[in-house]
Formats: C-alpha cells, sequence, structure tokens
C-alpha cells in the first residue's frame, strides 16, 4: 500500500505492506475454543473495498487509502490534489498510479473473505455458533457502539452522559447530531503529520467537542501544532487515566442485548452465518 496523501510523512522512510489471513491460525483456534463461551463468537467484516493492480496471486498494490480524497482523486487528480501537491512544493499536480485492474479488501480494514470460509467450517466441525457483524466502511461502527453503551448503562441505573470521540469528524457530527446531547465529550486526534485533503483543524474539532453541556476538549492534543503533535498520544493516555470514575463497571453485556442495539442501525448487520 502507498499513500502520498495522508502517509506523506511516514513513507519518506517507509514502505507498507498489510498482511491479511486468508486461513485462521492454530492460536486463535485454540482461543476460540479455550476462552469463548457459546454464542460469544463474533467476526467483524468491513467491506471496505479498493481499487487495487495485481501483482502475483497473493500480492496486489493499493495506491491510496480511506480518508476524504476518492480513489478517483488519487487516479486522476483534481483541484484539491493539485493545491495539496503545490502547498508541499511538488513539481506535479498529480500522481502517476498503475493502472488498476479490479477491486480488493481495502488495505487497512477490509478482511479476506477466504477467512470467513475457514471460519465458518472451523465452527461447524466443532459445534460452534459464528456472529457477523458486517458494515460498510470503519466509522459506521463507531455510532453503533456509542449507542449501545448507552443503552447499557441507562438500562443498569448508572450515568450513560461521557463520549470518547476518535473517528473522523462529519461522522462524528452526524453521530451528535442524531442523539441526546452528552454532558461531556472528549476528542483523540490522530496526528498524521501532514495536512491531507479534507483534514478538520484543531478548531474545527474543537467546535464539535463545545457540542457537550459541560466539559467538552481536545485530549492530549496542543491545538497549536496539529496534525504535527506527535506526542498527544502519549498525553491522551496520561489524561485520560486522571478522569475519575462515576461508578463501578456494569455487569457484562448480553449477546442478545448487544445484537439488539447494534441491529438498530441499518447500515450495520449482525447475523449468524451457521
Amino acid at each position: 500500500m502507498h499513500d502520498p496523501h495522508q502517509d506523506r510523512l511516514m513513507i519518506a522512510g517507509m514502505t507498507y505492506f498489510r498482511v491479511k489471513w486468508r486461513r485462521l491460525p492454530e492460536p486463535y483456534r485454540r482461543f476460540i475454543q479455550d476462552h469463548l463461551a457459546p454464542g460469544g463468537r463474533v467476526v467483524v467484516d468491513c467491506t471496505l473495498r479498493w481499487p487495487t493492480t495485481r501483482v502475483d496471486d497473493r500480492y496486489v498494490f493499493q495506491f491510496g487509502a480511506l480518508g476524504d480524497a476518492t480513489p478517483e482523486e488519487y487516479r486522476h487528480g483534481g483541484p484539491r490534489v493539485a493545491e495539496l501537491l503545490a502547498r508541499y512544493g511538488s513539481p506535479v499536480r498529480r500522481w502517476n498510479p498503475p493502472a488498476p485492474d479490479g477491486e480488493s479488501p481495502e488495505a487497512e480494514w477490509g478482511l479476506q473473505s477466504g477467512l470467513l470460509d475457514d471460519l465458518a467450517t472451523f465452527t461447524r466441525q466443532h459445534s460452534l455458533d459464528l456472529d457477523l457483524l458486517r458494515f460498510d466502511t470503519p466509522q459506521r461502527l463507531s455510532p453503533a457502539v456509542a449507542d449501545l453503551y448507552r443503552r447499557w448503562y441507562a438500562d443498569r441505573g448508572l450515568p450513560a452522559n461521557r463520549l470518547l470521540g476518535e473517528m473522523f469528524r462529519a461522522g462524528l457530527e452526524a453521530y451528535l447530531d442524531a442523539t441526546d446531547r452528552y454532558d461531556e465529550i472528549r476528542v483523540l486526534l490522530f496526528n498524521h503529520g501532514t495536512e491531507s485533503i479534507g483534514l478538520a483543524g484543531a478548531e474545527d474539532w474543537q467546535r464539535t467537542a463545545a457540542r457537550a453541556r459541560k466539559i467538552g476538549v481536545l485530549t492530549g492534543t496542543d491545538a497549536s501544532v496539529y496534525p504535527r503533535d506527535f506526542a498527544g498520544l502519549v498525553r491522551s493516555h496520561r489524561e485520560l487515566s486522571k478522569i475519575r470514575t462515576l461508578c463501578p463497571p456494569p455487569l457484562p453485556l448480553d449477546a442478545e442485548d448487544a445484537a439488539a442495539a447494534l441491529n438498530a442501525h441499518d447500515e450495520i448487520i449482525w447475523h449468524p452465518t451457521n
């Protein structure tokens, strides 16, 4: 995978290889048998795909990755790409990747279909259930999980008024538009070192966090140097550890309750495959 847009800083000294399981490895087989109770097996299947160029039977090359820039902009360029390249002093105004000859599971997020086949065979052989949680892009799961936690806490009479956000800003804004207000919103920002296409600035994120009733903050981030605040992840860990606990953790969530909460979101599909 090569992303000259969002990974400009990293690819100057790194080459990315994303490896996907095609078969269920033996340690995972033992883990499922030894640790997971009946009904507790869930496979997270992100169906996101991306244009790729086949190199060999088990190797593809992916140019670009999930973000605000589209696969078409990566391949053909456009005003936003030209502006980005000009801003960074590049002599060109578009990239020139190899032509894609198909689509594959997205390098970072997509699941190799062969793994699902192997999992299904394994669970049938051991009289186990296989629950599949399927969605088309990774951030689809975030609002569903936030609502799941709210329901889980509220059903037990616990406060459900704190939110930790670490997703794309558009998705977070859409979620906040559709749900009851939170008393506290803390946002973790990913500092990838480049002002990429569509990047929301720290001040934009601060406005999003400020939608909380009481506390809305960027946790661990120095807004003045974002997106180059590379110590932010370390500071965010320390700051989160200082937040006071409001109540003891609730009892484990029943799998049926979790399925009901997640199925309330049309973009999430949870179903048994056996």
